[in-house]
């Protein structure tokens, strides 16, 4: 992957334009519950949700990527919903360019930007900016990733074992994106990303700080919720709107490769059993939210617990809402 190039800062103060200013950030595991707490801060602030999301970006796309509803909406605004097409690829750097100018937009009208979702790898985006990758050009890098393309997935994870165990240890196995991408920066720089992102200096966008509360359940209880989520999607028309979809995108679209599509998909293409729809859905949910959980382990929290505890409100409006 090349690196991003950095934010033109020359105009700006040093640290950015709202440095020492804060962003409030309510994350945790699909399913967790995070809307309930949001609404309860609307009711109390002119919030705006930033939405930290890389799926509910997509256009059409609405029961699938759980974004949300009407009711919900109005509540408070939301932005960075359905407004891609599902042929477009979205990624962190994007993401961040998008996030700078929706939060100048609700500043600009007095309003109190929070960012809400789980996609960690766009909250470390926001937090720490981007990792500078030396020796990195577009040629080399077609270069390198046309080799590492032919490799299977084992080959992958067996090279990336032996040059940045750190990496192995810290990428699903079954992420071959991140894998690549470690070797990709090994290969480029001669450096593991390990070694790099030791020597990163935080960027964070426009100088904020991010305070982020991690929501948290039992896993048990997480499970049983990402279930009865998933019935009810199905029963709201997710196999209807994946087929409306299908009629205007192909099938390995950026949007359509999401969790619950590609099962969906198969069910279309007569790959997999409708009966064994569902399960199919609650098992990759269930899988993706460990990885959350995994994740949001690993980042710097100010609150963490559960959405249903009565102090995680009164602590939030207590350590992260105070002027």
């Amino acid at each position: 992957m090349n690196a991003a190039p950095k934010s033109d800062n020359s105009e700006r103060p040093p640290g950015g334009p709202f440095s020492g200013q804060r962003c409030p950030v309510i994350v945790g595991p699909t399913a967790v519950g995070k809307t309930g707490l949001v609404t309860s801060l609307a009711e109390r602030f002119p919030i705006e949700v930033i939405s930290l999301d890389s799926r509910q970006v997509y256009h059409g796309l609405r029961i699938g990527t759980a974004q949300p509803t009407g009711d919900e909406l109005a509540v408070c605004p939301h932005h960075l919903i359905d407004f891609i097409s599902p042929n477009d690829k979205y990624d962190a750097i994007r993401f961040r360019e998008d996030f700078q100018r929706v939060y100048l937009e609700i500043m600009g009208r007095g309003g109190k930007p929070i960012l809400v979702g789980g996609a960690g790898m766009y909250l470390t985006a926001l937090r720490e900016g981007f990792m500078q990758i030396p020796g990195s050009t577009p040629e080399r890098l077609k270069e390198i990733r046309s080799d590492l393309d032919l490799m299977t997935d084992i080959e992958i994870r067996s090279r990336l074992e032996k040059i940045d165990p750190e990496s192995f240890g810290r990428i699903h196995a079954n992420d071959r994106y991140r894998s690549q991408r470690a070797l990709e920066v090994f290969e480029i720089s001669g450096r593991t990303m390990t070694s790099l992102k030791a020597a990163q200096k935080p960027d964070p966008a426009l100088g904020l700080e991010f305070p982020t509360v991690v929501l948290e359940r039992a896993v048990e209880e997480l499970d049983l919720r990402i279930a009865r989520r998933t019935e009810l999607m199905l029963k709201e028309g997710w196999i209807e709107e994946t087929e409306s979809a299908l009629t205007r995108h192909s099938a390995d679209c950026p949007g359509l490769m999401s969790i619950g599509y590609r099962e969906i998909v198969k069910v279309l293409n007569g790959k997999l059993e409708k009966s064994e729809l569902s399960k199919a859905i609650i098992l990759v949910t269930r899988q993706y939210a460990k990885r959350q959980r995994t994740w949001f382990r690993h980042i710097p929290k100010a609150l963490g617990g559960s959405p249903d505890s009565p102090e995680i409100l009164a602590d939030i409006l207590e350590n992260i809402f105070t002027d």
